[in-house]
């Protein structure tokens, strides 16, 4: 269920489950929890890993995920990076 039209973005679950990325504190009301809402602005960040940064939309409505491990080896090799 994390992978699919409905949720094709995989950077939610590799950086912000169980990590520092993951929200702490509650967001609408007193242990209600956190989550976003459409339209926040997201941004992650980390010294050693840059920033992330998103706009918060159904994955339905977001153009579709296309760029892949292969596509960042690539990308990377390419740069001569790797």
């Amino acid at each position: 269920q994390t992978i699919g039209r409905h949720h094709q973005y995989p950077d939610g679950f590799m950086l912000y489950c169980g990590t520092m990325f993951a929200p702490v504190q509650d967001r609408d009301g007193p242990g209600q929890g956190f989550t976003h809402h459409i339209g926040d602005t997201v941004t992650i960040s980390a010294p050693a890993l840059s920033a992330l940064t998103n706009v918060v939309r159904l994955s339905t409505e977001a153009p579709p995920w296309t760029f892949g491990t292969a596509a960042l080896m690539r990308n990377l090799a390419g740069r001569d990076l790797i």
